[in-house]
């Protein structure tokens, strides 16, 4: 018989403690989320796990794996593709369930057929707090037997189920009383698998996860390095709405509408490009969030982006880095010589990231609507 906790508005440390050792000793757990009271138990341990499929019983949904944050899960999942990620941003922490492929990090006698990993970051304060104090994964699944509704207050919880668990917390009615919203992010186009709180706000957000990823090149004024290697990879591209990549151009230090140097327009107009509308453009930390990869022409333009935005850290590539270069050289106020090096290496960077992103988009399975 579960000890049994009156926790509304409030967890005393000394019933955190018991709750956590619960689950660190391989127990089962009932508690609140923002959406439904679930069992809970330490992700991986097999004794804890067969013992949340005797409680639950037959089940057609795989658990679901809580983190404490989405820097946890993709430390343990791996990284996400940008089209993922622009889902799990916008709507995690959040009464949201977000579906995608297994990976070897989830071992096959923890998989359940082909329904793919179960992810939740839950906006209430307790569980989030239980991974990170756990510093692990936290399997959960609602608190009832097969088949029977989810409980969203405690005394909707079924007694019979208080008598297989080890503790449980009554922290009154959940937030959103309702089970979450299953997005299914496993192949484009991703979907709604069942409908719950946010609706509205997570057909939007699907949405713009449809639309090409956002390359942005950055380099001091935006009138020399940026513009043309943007132009050249755009170019190599093509069409983003076939491509799945749109490419643009920035600056750290740009005064805003300053043409290209004339140097740059004709080595482009060499090359077939046409830098003649090009006007510079000041980074923000709005444009640089709104960007999915962020290509910098040397690392002083990495520091000053993860000062004005630190949450883009891990969106920040070298632009020279598939060439073996550390920076691309700052042509300007030299001569032409300089800036034709300066473009070729460019144009052998951008042939290289050309590549890399069409990768990118071929394995998160993009395509064209």
């Amino acid at each position: 018989m579960a000890q049994i906790f009156e926790t509304e508005g409030y967890i005393p440390s000394t019933v955190f403690r018991k709750l956590m050792r619960v689950l660190n000793d391989g127990g089962v757990a009932i508690t609140a989320s923002d959406t439904v009271y679930g069992l809970l138990t330490g992700a991986f341990d097999r004794q804890s796990f067969l013992r949340l499929d005797n409680i639950k019983g037959s089940r057609e949904l795989p658990y679901t794996l809580n983190f404490a944050s989405s820097k946890r899960l993709e430390n343990w999942y791996g990284r996400l593709n940008p089209f993922q990620r622009r889902v799990s941003n916008a709507v995690l922490p959040g009464p949201v369930t977000l579906i995608f492929p297994y990976k070897p990090a989830v071992p096959k006698g923890f998989r359940h057929r082909d329904h793919g990993l179960g992810v939740r970051i839950p906006s209430d304060a307790l569980t989030p707090e239980l991974c990170d104090r756990a510093e692990m994964p936290i399997w959960s699944t609602s608190a009832n037997r097969s088949g029977q509704t989810a409980p969203t207050d405690f005394p909707d919880v079924d007694p019979g189920l208080l008598e297989d668990v080890d503790l449980a917390l009554n922290s009154g009615p959940t937030i959103y009383r309702r089970a979450s919203t299953v997005i299914d992010l496993r192949q484009f186009p991703y979907r709604i698998k069942r409908p719950g709180p946010w609706l509205d706000h997570i057909k939007r957000v699907l949405h713009l996860a449809a639309q090409p990823m956002e390359v942005l090149i950055i380099c001091t004024g935006n009138i020399c390095r940026s513009p043309l290697a943007g132009a050249v990879l755009g170019d190599m591209l093509g069409d983003p709405d076939r491509s799945g990549v749109h490419v643009s151009s920035a600056g750290i230090n740009a005064a805003e509408g300053l043409p290209a140097t004339d140097h740059m327009k004709r080595i482009a107009a060499e090359w077939g490009i046409d830098l003649n509308r090009h006007r510079g453009r000041q980074l923000t930390g709005e444009l640089a969030r709104s960007s999915d990869v962020i290509l910098t022409a040397e690392p002083l333009h990495r520091d000053w982006i993860i000062e004005l935005a630190p949450d883009v850290e891990d969106r920040i590539e070298m632009l020279g880095d598939p060439v073996g270069f550390e920076s691309i050289p700052d042509p300007y106020g030299s001569e032409y010589e300089a800036y034709r090096q300066s473009a070729d290496l460019i144009r052998r960077a951008a042939a290289a990231w050309r590549v890399r992103l069409q990768t990118i988009v071929a394995e998160a399975g993009w395509c064209a609507r």
